[in-house]
């Protein structure tokens, strides 16, 4: 390419990324000033962007393309070389630290890896719901059959989605429950993936999980955490789908409730305010599957952009292929018709043709001798073992007030009930029990080791003996039969390394089992032994300890299970335990503690509705409930919400616990840290000395909570100004803590923070910078890069650099803070404002005085929003707006 033509893959430094924009900006005959108009950016700004002196910010989002588009780079593959460029700079120069806020892992086709995270941004590395589609599923599964055309018509609407096509942009896939619509769907999914076509998988049977996927993907593409909290979730996702300038894949499997869980407030589902809407305005193609293809569901005549296609059961002979090819004995012309008969009367429902297939592989590996004469041998004697059973009773009976149970539930569930006779035959008499046991837990996958205790399960009234020994025979003969799935995970292994066993229920196979007329009648034996086997699992497990956060990721899930079961089935106490209650607000908390804000919130937001049903008005675990989602909204930065409710928890507490109480206390301490948040010093400081000298007195001066409450007098005095008292305090807190609690507890590391801030504000600047690296290392590793402790640790150093004057790595470190708490915490977060304000007041020191006025005054009236007029982080940005202003006239 001529030198004079801009090409972005000459791209190497920031002077490179200049140039070639320079190049760009001549060829279209724009100035500066005219393009920073229609930016809305200040034109000194921009001018940088030119020069090669920093490079286009990554907020407002989209700038770069916005800039290149106005320029007239149309070419998608032209402005992804131009993306190729900018993260390869960046990579390169941000962040002297090493905490750069980084280019997405991308997957061999050089796109973005969809997300792993419900909250991407989290500050966790842990994994717990996940995005990619689940394609090793059809590794292990018989040879798709019959669903060629299909799966053939998805990938060529893939192949032709542009913003000119005349073709549907949403295909459902519809029929009954078994029948292979998420294969089809996984199918499409691995083509699109192979062809490098940007993929997510989103579970659509649970509109909690949906959420967080949903999340996960805005997240992923860049939202702002503010307009996620304020804005509708459903917009900003389409916006940022519509808005991307290549192919994508969305599936939506499982969505048997339509207007339940894909439209909003009950309006029609093809309204195009929900979650599904037309994507022909994109790239875009979405594919649902779904038991239901009703007219009030999907419109009469549905809209033209959205197809129904039925995934039909399969006809004799290819379902007569599906068991062969897992029984065997093809080439047998009298076994090959008694498998066509046997597929006819399965209504060729492929799951159950899976279990059928699976229950005959298996006899047919049993010595001869130890097969009973009830125990069918092959296709035919399978069939009339069928005609024998009848309709189970139990599986037609259905949840009081519902829909009579569905026919592919009586299909499969005449199936697994031969093969659960097969099991019980071998001796493994628990089999149906173990079946309804995993069923009762959450649909995530099931860490097996950690959860089936063979103690605890044998001593449930439900069970029998059962020896770990049994509990696995028993797991691998549900596997064999194909009730269950087994699987692996390298994310969140408990004993470090390795990965972690799982194992997956089919929907079908799970929802059937927890409606099974045994275990309606014993629902809260179920509750019971559901709450006692997740317990132990994590008995020694602190939510708010990094060490034990792998544990946590993989039971987090489940903990809500018991919830779910006692509201489903209308259960109070006893049979409702209050146990149920501590269980997922624990898990609740966990997810605060590793920065996923958002699923806390709506994880508290479920825990204390069951809560306010079961339990009292003023009973522990529901005063507990509260008094966590306060703290929750304390770290939200929601300090007005946050002082109302502490102030709540505090009464109802010493009203029913008193006033010395050690949860009283707990609370009267938040309470106190909020009120110095709010600006509130005074009442703070009362609070705080009070706290410390009755949790001394009460507790010891070595208590965890003790020294809580003794670093938090220290955090008072530095907000006083007092940092020799201060310094003082926190020397002698992190002495205790090291001594008791360990030198990278937590809590240590919070006051070593805070001792190193100290020292920096005294002006000891010698060894504090190391200091802080060293701590960002440390919190990096045991949280995660950008949790907001880790972060918290570098907005001290940032201030440090820039105080000292090493002014281009502090302003380095500042930007990319800014955009870091931005996406994690939110614009408005008091954290964000702080390295908002310190960004100012580098760009003022560094004479960029268009940048800094523009920095400040958002600071301003965020702060002004936030705080009030007079609260003094507003006063000070008024001064310091004011000083900018006076130094540019």
């Amino acid at each position: 390419m001529p030198d004079d033509l801009p090409d972005p893959r000459r791209i190497a430094t920031r002077k490179d990324f200049g140039r070639e924009l320079t190049l760009v900006k001549d060829a279209s005959g724009h100035t500066i000033r005219r393009l920073a108009g229609e930016l809305g950016i200040p034109a000194s700004t921009l001018g940088g962007y030119f020069a090669g002196t920093h490079l286009p910010s990554l907020q407002p989002r989209g700038l770069l393309l916005r800039l290149l588009r106005i320029c007239g780079v149309a070419d998608p593959g032209e402005l992804k070389e131009w993306h190729r460029a900018y993260w390869r700079v960046k990579r390169a120069t941000d962040d002297p630290v090493g905490q750069e806020a980084r280019e997405p892992e991308t997957d061999q086709a050089g796109y973005p890896e969809p997300s792993t995270s419900p909250l991407i941004a989290d500050g966790s590395r842990l994994v717990s719901v996940s995005t990619r589609p689940p394609v090793g599923r059809l590794g292990g599964d018989p040879e798709i059959r019959g669903r060629e055309a299909l799966v053939g018509m998805l990938v060529t609407a893939l192949e032709s989605s542009s913003l000119l096509r005349d073709e549907p942009s949403v295909h459902v896939l519809h029929g009954l429950g078994g029948c292979g619509k998420s294969t089809v769907a996984l199918a499409a999914a691995r083509a699109a993936l192979a062809a490098g076509v940007r993929t997510w998988w989103l579970v659509a049977d649970d509109v909690a999980v949906l959420t967080a996927g949903m999340l996960s993907i805005a997240m992923e593409l860049g939202s702002d955490p503010d307009e996620l909290r304020l804005g509708s979730l459903q917009d900003i996702v389409w916006r940022l789908l519509e808005g991307l300038e290549e192919p994508w894949l969305l599936v939506l499997d499982n969505a048997d409730d339509p207007p339940g869980a894909l439209s909003l407030y009950g309006r029609p589902v093809t309204d195009g305010t929900g979650w599904l809407r037309d994507a022909a305005h994109s790239l875009g193609t979405i594919v649902v599957t779904s038991c239901d293809r009703s007219e009030s569901s999907w419109g009469a005549p549905p809209p033209s952009w959205l197809a129904l296609h039925e995934v039909e059961c399969l006809p004799p002979a290819l379902g007569a292929d599906v068991l062969i090819e897992l029984a065997g004995r093809g080439g047998d012309p009298e076994a090959e018709a008694e498998a066509a008969g046997l597929s006819e009367r399965l209504g060729g429902l492929p799951l159950a043709l899976v279990l059928a297939g699976r229950y005959l592989a298996e006899i047919a590996e049993m010595p001869r001798s130890w097969i009973t004469p009830d125990l069918p041998l092959g296709f035919g004697s399978y069939l009339e073992a069928l005609d024998r059973g009848g309709e189970p009773a139990a599986l037609l009976a259905a949840k009081a007030g519902t829909p009579p149970t569905r026919p592919e539930h009586v299909t499969v569930g005449r199936t697994w009930e031969l093969s659960l006779d097969l099991l019980a035959e071998r001796g493994l008499t628990e089999a149906r029990r173990v079946l309804q046991l995993l069923a009762c837990l959450g649909s995530a996958p099931v860490p097996y080791e950690l959860v089936l205790s063979a103690e605890t399960v044998s001593a449930s009234s439900l069970f029998g003996p059962l020896s770990p020994r049994l509990t696995w025979e028993t797991l691998r003969g549900l596997e064999a039969l194909g009730l269950l799935d087994f699987t692996t995970s390298s994310a969140g292994e408990p004993n470090g390394g390795g990965t972690t066993r799982l194992l997956v229920l089919h929907p079908v196979v799970r929802d059937v089992s927890r409606w099974h007329a045994d275990v309606r009648a014993l629902s809260g034996d179920f509750v019971a032994l559901t709450v006692a086997l997740l317990s132990s699992a994590l008995e020694h497990s602190d939510p708010k300890l990094p060490q034990d956060w792998a544990r946590w990721s993989l039971l987090t899930d489940h903990c809500a299970a018991p919830l779910d079961l006692i509201d489903d089935h209308g259960l109070e106490p006893p049979a409702a335990p209050p146990s149920a209650v501590d269980l997922a607000n624990r898990a609740a908390g966990y997810l605060r503690a590793v920065g996923h804000l958002g699923r806390s919130e709506a994880a508290y937001a479920r825990v204390r509705a069951t809560a306010a049903r079961i339990l009292p008005p003023d009973d522990p675990r529901l005063l507990t409930v509260m008094h966590d989602t306060a703290r929750l909204h304390y770290d939200q930065g929601r300090l007005r919400e946050a002082e109302k409710e502490f102030r709540e928890v505090v009464e109802l507490r010493e009203r029913r616990l008193g006033r010395d109480h050690p949860d009283t206390l707990t609370s009267r301490h938040h309470l106190a840290r909020t009120l110095l948040g709010r600006g509130m010093p005074d009442e703070a400081g009362v609070l705080f000395e009070s706290t410390f000298r009755v949790r001394s007195r009460i507790l010891g001066v070595t208590h965890p909570d003790t020294l809580t409450s003794h670093n938090s007098i220290a955090d008072h005095m530095s907000a006083m100004g007092n940092h020799p008292a201060a310094r003082q305090v926190y020397e002698r807190v992190l002495a205790l803590r090291t001594e008791h609690l360990g030198p990278e507890h937590p809590a240590t590391l919070v006051t070593r923070h805070y001792l190193a801030q100290t020292r920096y504000r005294l002006g000891e600047h010698t060894g504090v910078a190391e200091e802080l690296r060293a701590l960002t290392d440390t919190n990096s590793g045991l949280r995660g890069p950008d949790h907001p402790r880790t972060l918290s640790v570098l907005g001290t150093l940032a201030d440090l650099l820039h105080d000292t004057g090493r002014m281009e790595e502090a302003k380095e470190l500042a930007t990319s803070l800014v955009e870091r708490r931005r996406r994690i915490l939110g614009n408005a977060h008091r954290a964000t404002l702080a390295s908002r304000y310190r960004l100012g007041l580098i760009l003022f020191d560094l004479g960029e005085l268009d940048r800094a006025e523009e920095a400040l005054n958002d600071v301003l009236v965020d702060r002004q929003r936030a705080y009030g007029l007079r609260h003094p982080a507003t006063v000070m940005t008024q001064e310091t707006l004011a000083a900018v202003r006076r130094h540019r006239a």
